[in-house]
């Protein structure tokens, strides 16, 4: 019996020494055991007893299909375990069975173990940027302490973990977005195995640079709370306690827009909020309400009932837009809807405005602007737009410009397409129509003023960048200074290809006048019709009719050039009588051609001219001149004219005495018309003058009169009873003031023997009857060979012409010489209006006119 006790124990002895020096493999192998493949295997284990209570693995190793475990040097007592180092490292290859639901935790936690010291764990993951540092300290049963890359105090108990950790850890950093520059505060997780709660107190400083020149700031304080179910992979968020204030000072765009603007209209801080708890999950995210305002709460933008869908990628909300100021105020909603990467949203706003001012002296007064508009489409590809509006404004000015009571409306449908919105801008656009019109109840341009205007336009882009538009302008009433106008109607169609190289634009236009006057002109029912061209340069080209004038025009207008091109074809010298019997009623023309000419540059007001009138005829009162020739040519600069010198000739003038064939050399002298080396046919003889200004300057010529012949100066007298004869020549020295003409010493004088008879006049039996001592007189007149005549000729500018006549002569019966002094004084204008000379033109002007 002892001795089997010896076996026994020697047994024992070997065995224990045995699994002493196998304790590696066999600690595996019992390991394993009692491991399934699930769980994981033990790859290493290396292990001494280092006391009667302690135990050191100087290694072990762990493999899990999703990590792998290395520990080293650690020590086992029966209060802590301390590990020196761990280092855990997740296999890339993921596992592709369905992970299953997660359950409530219920962990069997043992109060009766030792605590838990890992002085350096390393963890390494594909899905870390950087392998992660910590240490890990059991301060109390199931109470963690970690630093390291990641402050956080971890509670395990027994249906949850708690953590709470500091978001200013180096190790969270690398996750942050590029655009968070700082962020500090504290982070709760409370998980019960399915869901977790967390609750975050943080501060941040966000910069976004994602716009050239714009940096926009984001300031972030306060409370974030979330529950985050696992298996559902949904959470409910909280940020109704966290406050977020945006600053865009930094960004120049912002910027120059709020200098543009009036003081407070747009702020550069903005306070972000999400007053509401929302939702989220792998699928979608649901936020019921996201503000954003201004600092001083004047502009908000709210955004209600968002929903994003992650899978199919949908996304809608109301949208709405509103901003008060003294100015006034501007309210926009919207609902917005994006289901397969279609666009598919309407809306509509309001503004109003008492007054509104901007740097470009526009102000604006009375304001109400009303619309609707809609984009669809898909994203990135074509979107169609549709947009109407109505604005109605009290007093709108710029400058010395401005309407009053001002109506406007825009209809527009264009389409845009995306793909080339940024390479090809020129082809992105395609507008199926805009329409505008605008009426105003009075206007005013600088020195142009009026009642009632209406502008209509339309406008086409089609595909193949073909454009057509339309313009109509009806314009009520016009005044400019003492020029006035009324019923002026103008269309317009113009088109252009935008495929062309050179931009270019066709045009064509009727303008209606219903009446264009001036106090001395009124123009009624004229017809302008217009073609042109806009490219490099702007080419017109005018037809005007007025009654039955016709006028040509052609201009060109570039940056350096403003020419003028008018021309007044071959007609009827008639088709001016409408514009001259306004001038002056009792002028009428009726006969004649006309033609004309004239070019030039508009900006340097510099003019060339030609115009020719050939047979003439003109009746003004009793005073009618025909056969009148007369070519102008000359150069117009600035407000001085200069004639070339031509002839000029009318055929008969008839003003009580007839004067034939004139002629003279049309010129100027000083930028004022004038005529010189005049010559005329009149009482048979000959009249002239050097020079004679036509300008309303006062002036004085000397009128040479030649072989006039007495007995046709009696002849036009009409007087019964008197004849005369022989022929004189002298000198009549005009004088010509404020447009009146006078003749001051003037002097005929005779050329040859002539007669004067007086024979059963009226006057002289008249005068013979009262007094009987004055026949003896009157007898030596009745035939005087007149050897001597000379008279003074001076003329009053109402008409009244005053002779002083000498006569010396021999009475023809008696041969007594005789020396007879006369005083005549009669109003010649009067005359020349009563002799019967008047029927003859007026026979001859209705000939002409029939």
């Amino acid at each position: 019996m002892r001795r089997f006790l010896v076996y026994v124990g020697i047994s024992c002895c070997l065995l224990l020494i045995t699994a002493f020096i196998f304790r590696s493999p066999l600690s595996l192998a019992v390991a394993n055991l009692y491991l399934t493949q699930d769980q994981g295997r033990l790859n290493c284990l290396e292990w001494s007893v280092t006391g009667f209570s302690e135990i050191h693995i100087s290694k072990v190793c762990f493999r899990h299909e999703q990590a792998n475990v290395v520990g080293e040097n650690i020590s086992l007592t029966p209060d802590l375990i301390a590990v020196q180092s761990l280092r855990v490292e997740q296999v890339s290859e993921t596992s592709t069975q369905p992970s299953k639901p997660l359950k409530k935790l219920s962990l069997p936690l043992l109060n009766a173990r030792p605590l838990l010291l890992i002085n350096n764990a390393v963890i390494e993951s594909t899905q870390l940027r950087q392998p992660l540092n910590i240490s890990i300290n059991e301060t109390a049963f199931n109470t963690f302490d970690i630093k390291g890359d990641v402050f956080a105090q971890v509670t395990v108990a027994s249906d949850t973990i708690k953590v709470n950790t500091h978001l200013s850890s180096a190790g969270f950093t690398p996750y942050f977005p590029a655009q968070i520059q700082r962020v500090s505060g504290q982070l709760s997780v409370t998980f019960d195995g399915i869901q977790a709660d967390l609750a975050a107190n943080l501060k941040a400083h966000i910069v976004d640079n994602s716009v050239a020149d714009c940096p926009v700031e984001a300031h972030l304080s306060g409370g974030v709370s979330s529950r985050v179910n696992v298996n559902t992979l949904g959470a409910n968020i909280d940020l109704s306690m966290l406050d977020m204030r945006l600053n865009g000072k930094a960004c120049k765009g912002v910027m120059r827009l709020q200098h543009s603007l009036p003081a407070d209209v747009l702020s550069t801080s903005w306070q972000l909020s999400v007053p509401k708890p929302f939702s989220a999950t792998m699928s979608q995210l649901e936020i019921p309400e996201l503000r954003l305002n201004d600092h001083n709460d004047k502009s908000s933008i709210e955004l209600n009932n968002a929903l994003l869908g992650m899978v199919q990628q949908t996304f809608s909300a109301n949208l709405k837009v509103s901003h008060q100021h003294e100015l006034g105020w501007l309210a926009l909603q919207s609902k917005l809807q994006i289901e397969d990467s279609r666009l598919s949203t309407q809306g509509d706003w309001l503004i109003s405005s008492a007054s509104l001012g901007f740097d470009d002296a526009v102000t604006v007064q009375d304001m109400v602007s009303q619309g609707n508009f809609s984009l669809s489409g898909k994203l990135g590809e074509i979107i169609k737009v549709y947009l109407t509006t109505h604005t109605s404004i009290g007093e709108l000015t710029k400058a010395q410009a401005g309407f009053d009571n001002t109506e406007l409306n825009v209809d527009t449908r264009f389409t845009v397409d995306m793909g080339h919105l940024e390479t090809e801008l020129d082809q992105a656009f395609e507008v199926e129509l805009l329409k505008t019109d605008m009426t105003a109840e009075r206007y005013r341009f600088e020195d142009v003023s009026g009642k009632h205007i209406l502008i209509e336009g339309k406008l086409n882009l089609n595909a193949q960048q073909k454009l057509n538009g339309a313009l109509d302008i009806e314009v009520g009433s016009f005044k400019r200074a003492q020029l006035r106008g009324k019923d002026i109607a103008h269309t317009m169609l113009f088109n252009s290809d935008l495929n062309e190289t050179e931009f270019a634009v066709q045009f064509d236009g009727e303008t209606h006048l219903g009446l264009v006057a001036t106090p001395q002109l009124s123009f009624r029912h004229g017809v302008l019709t217009s073609t042109g061209r806009f490219a490099d340069l702007l080419t017109l080209e005018h037809v005007l009719h007025l009654d039955e004038l016709e006028v040509l025009a052609k201009q060109k207008i570039g940056p350096q050039l403003n020419e003028l091109d008018v021309t007044i074809p071959d007609q009827s010298f008639l088709t001016l009588q409408p514009i001259i019997q306004q001038l002056d009623p009792k002028l009428q023309l009726s006969e004649g051609t006309i033609s004309a000419k004239l070019k030039g540059d508009m900006t340097a007001r510099t003019y060339l001219f030609d115009m020719t009138l050939e047979e003439g005829g003109i009746l003004y009162d009793s005073h009618y001149l025909s056969g009148i020739n007369m070519p102008i040519t000359g150069r117009m600069q600035a407000d001085q004219i200069t004639i070339e010198e031509s002839l000029v000739g009318i055929q008969e003038i008839r003003s009580g005495a007839v004067i034939e064939n004139v002629q003279a050399i049309l010129s100027s002298y000083g930028g004022k018309p004038m005529l010189s080396n005049i010559s005329a046919y009149i009482f048979d003889g000959q009249l002239s003058a050097e020079q004679v200004s036509l300008s309303t300057d006062d002036q004085r010529f000397l009128v040479e009169a030649e072989n006039w012949d007495l007995a046709v100066i009696a002849n036009a007298a009409k007087n019964a009873g008197v004849e005369l004869s022989g022929r004189v020549y002298g000198q009549l020295p005009v004088t010509v003031i404020d447009g009146k003409l006078e003749i001051h010493d003037g002097k005929l004088n005779n050329i040859d023997v002539g007669l004067l008879s007086i024979e059963n006049n009226q006057s002289v039996e008249a005068l013979k009857a009262q007094q009987p001592s004055l026949e003896t007189a009157f007898g030596m007149l009745e035939r005087l060979n007149i050897e001597k005549l000379s008279s003074d000729v001076n003329m009053t500018s109402d008409g009244w012409l005053d002779l002083g006549v000498q006569i010396t002569g021999v009475n023809e019966q008696q041969g007594q010489p005789i020396n007879f002094n006369y005083t005549h004084k009669e109003n010649i204008f009067q005359l020349f209006r009563a002799l019967r000379l008047s029927d003859e033109i007026t026979k001859e002007v209705e000939k002409a006119l029939n």
